[in-house]
């Protein structure tokens, strides 16, 4: 399947959705997701209170970035899932849904955008790096990191 086959879309996944993805996607965040959270009450969260960013194949969520953008005293919004379906890995998914996250986080005003990585995680990383983003803390395992927003960044 091409990335042309791939349709993004905004705020159209429902929880049952967002749950199946992420349940889908379990074994590959750093550590599991699922030793961190509860799946179910997570994508209730993330349908109810954050911006979602999505990539679909047909009627399967393949892709998806989540972020709050409600801190309007500090005006910083927070990326809190970033995840792609193992087989649609290597595509340019989530620079893709990233890359929205971000226009709309300009758009709604924020002035910064935060997100956490674990250390082990070195792909998401390199790949927050390459859109910006600088640690800004670490605690234990998890890093910290921020990007600036301010125009939109050249490719």
């Amino acid at each position: 399947m091409s990335r042309t086959e791939i349709q993004f879309r905004e705020g159209a996944a429902t929880k049952e959705d967002i749950r199946a993805h992420l349940e889908s996607c379990d074994s590959g965040f750093t550590p599991n997701l699922s030793c961190k959270v509860d799946i179910d009450e997570y994508s209730t969260k993330i349908r109810t209170r954050a911006k979602t960013f999505e990539a679909w194949s047909g009627n399967a969520l393949i892709g998806l970035v989540a972020a709050y953008m409600n801190d309007a005293a500090t005006r910083t919004g927070f990326i809190t899932s970033v995840s792609v379906a193992r087989e649609f890995m290597g595509r340019g998914i989530a620079p893709a849904l990233l890359d929205r996250c971000l226009n709309m986080a300009r758009r709604e005003g924020m002035r910064a955008v935060r997100l956490e990585v674990n250390l082990e995680s070195g792909e998401a990383t390199r790949l927050y790096e390459t859109f910006g983003f600088s640690e800004i803390a670490r605690k234990g395992t998890t890093v910290s990191m921020e990007l600036e927003i301010g125009e939109k960044r050249q490719s």
